[in-house]
């Protein structure tokens, strides 16, 4: 006799309110359901898997509206399964004011300030690039609120020096991009204000939770240049990972599966005007339905006010 409103969520479809099915109208009517949601009306079988029972609507401020039937075929390009959280929008703004600093003296009471951050950065790997006549044997980030909220960083040489390797590539978001220069990491022995830094393991969903974290080269040396990530939720498309698209009509259908070269994919042929997921066959678990407008994601279910 229940009706359940269920958003997609983690590769399944999942009840977020219910209502009592009319039998004589085959209808059902649901109360507080957050606006801005968009989902399926479903009954279930006997074991509580949840059935679609109607097309996929949006809940508005007046009620719903239905989302479009599968349309003609069209190009998609794709940046990430997941939207960006407002949680990680929020910590990238205590990154502002963090202090690049280089200094000789392991203690850093000669440091000197090279770069300081003045905006949010990008949830992605980016270069920082500073004016740095001379050379430091210590370097290091400093926070203004004694949580640095980096995901990784990267002291770089744009000469190969010894025991340096290849740095991290920066993103390439179109197959326009030009083509990268080389540039080298620098390593040396980490140093932070408490222990447990994760800000040099290579390993963008861990983060520095250090007042601050750097490297001692072990002498003097000339950087100017640092690849740095804030802290992220890695939701971007990655490459080397394989990726597969669905669409809905009816039920999830495969656009199918690719390997992406770059952090973005593209897909054509696929029915335009519907609700599409894609999932990271390799990594992660975070997915998002969304739709696709004026050549872009827009991810559902984030509630707005009524």
């Amino acid at each position: 006799n229940l009706g359940w409103f269920c958003v997609f969520i983690r590769g399944r479809w999942s009840p977020t309110g219910w209502g009592v099915i009319n039998r004589e109208t085959r209808c059902v009517r649901f109360e507080n359901i957050p606006v801005g949601l968009t989902g399926i009306a479903c009954t279930t079988d006997q074991s509580g898997t949840m059935i679609p029972c109607s097309r996929m609507f949006t809940v508005t401020a007046g009620g719903m509206e239905y989302t479009g039937l599968p349309g003609e075929e069209t190009s998609m390009y794709l940046l990430r399964k997941f939207h960006v959280k407002e949680r990680m929008l929020d910590i990238g703004h205590t990154i502002i004011g963090t202090r690049i600093q280089g200094a000789n003296r392991s203690d850093f009471s000669d440091s000197v300030t090279l770069y300081t951050i003045s905006d949010t950065l990008q949830v992605c790997f980016q270069d920082l690039v500073f004016d740095n006549p001379s050379g430091y044997r210590y370097y290091r980030l400093l926070s203004p609120t004694g949580n640095l909220n980096i995901a990784e960083l990267e002291f770089i040489s744009e000469r190969k020096l010894p025991g340096s390797v290849q740095a991290s590539p920066l993103p390439v978001f179109t197959k326009n991009d030009p083509v990268q220069k080389s540039y080298y990491r620098l390593w040396g022995d980490t140093l932070s204000d408490r222990p447990g830094s994760k800000l040099f393991d290579a390993d963008m969903l861990t983060w520095s939770a250090q007042g601050w974290a750097g490297m001692d080269f072990g002498r003097p040396v000339r950087i100017n240049r640092v690849r740095i990530a804030p802290r992220n939720a890695h939701n971007g498309i990655v490459p080397g990972d394989s990726y597969q698209l669905f669409y809905w009509n009816g039920e999830w259908i495969s656009a199918g599966i690719q390997q992406a070269e770059y952090n973005f994919l593209e897909y054509t042929g696929v029915p335009s005007n519907t609700l599409y997921w894609l999932k990271n066959l390799d990594h992660g678990e975070e997915e998002q339905p969304f739709i696709y407008v004026n050549g872009k994601q827009v991810f559902c279910n984030q509630p707005q006010e009524p």
